[in-house]
């Protein structure tokens, strides 16, 4: 057994890996991530709380089908293409949608990616960046081929509003036309929502905000707002009933998105 002792922000990347280990187990028509399940039996880590906490089990669920298919869209369309996945934690998605072409890039800080190299065996075409996600040195360490994606899962709502403008102007004026999927908390759930799990991890909700447009005005003005996918649209697959939730005008007020945005080059903006 591997011990691993985390707090605050870092530690939540293990209620997040104990969901899809569970999903793994419990739908694995819709999610197969082996690695999460053989990681989970690994780990010398306490899971009670993440075992407890369905509600962000089902959401990291449904957001982990989105994103999935988001990037597996995106290396479709752009065979060898370059991925940076910033707060990594202990994701494994190069495993889920690799296309044997794309070069693939896992950022997080220090702790957590000397976490991640003691249990994670090393890959071709996968490299691991140490280093703060608001670090301008960081992109340095990316040789990018072909189109660039930047996938921000998870992150966002424990920065400020200043971390983020930091982080997408570094995204912003290192890979110029790239696209980025970032995913955001509802500003209502981030001032009153709980999750225990986070609770319990010491983390807390920092940064929330409506849609796409929101964001590109307030935090990523060098960014396009194309679309925002709704984590509805991944909980409809794991329970096809709870479209009926979605109706609630309340439930639309605290949805998560995952926006999908393009830096704009800089002669557009």
């Amino acid at each position: 057994m591997e011990k691993v002792e985390l707090t605050g922000v870092p530690e939540t990347m293990l209620q997040t890996l104990h969901a899809r280990a569970q999903y793994t187990l419990s739908h694995p028509q819709l999610l197969s991530d082996p690695q999460a399940v053989e990681l989970v039996s690994r780990i010398d880590y306490d899971f009670t709380a993440a075992r407890s906490d369905q509600l962000m089990s089902f959401g990291t669920a449904a957001r982990t089908l989105l994103f999935d298919d988001l990037v597996r869209d995106f290396i479709a369309r752009h065979p060898g293409c370059t991925v940076v996945n910033v707060g990594c934690g202990l994701d494994t998605r190069f495993h889920r949608v690799d296309d044997g072409k794309t070069r693939w890039y896992d950022l997080d800080l220090p702790q957590v990616i000397d976490v991640r190299r003691r249990l994670i065996a090393p890959v071709d075409r996968v490299r691991t960046i140490a280093a703060s996600a608001m670090d301008p040195r960081w992109p340095g360490e990316v040789e990018v081929t072909g189109e660039v994606l930047v996938v921000v899962e998870g992150l966002t709502m424990y920065l400020s509003s200043d971390d983020l403008r930091i982080l997408m102007g570094i995204i912003h004026d290192s890979f110029p036309g790239a696209t980025a999927l970032v995913e955001v908390m509802a500003p209502l759930f981030q001032r009153f929502g709980r999750e225990k799990s986070v609770v319990r991890s010491g983390a807390r909700f920092t940064y929330g905000c409506r849609n796409g447009k929101e964001f590109c005005r307030t935090v990523a003005p060098g960014f396009r707002a194309e679309r925002d996918v709704r984590l509805s649209e991944g909980m409809r697959r794991i329970q096809p009933r709870s479209w009926l939730i979605t109706w609630f005008p309340l439930f639309r007020m605290i949805e998560q998105k995952i926006l999908v945005l393009t830096a704009r080059p800089p002669a557009d903006g």
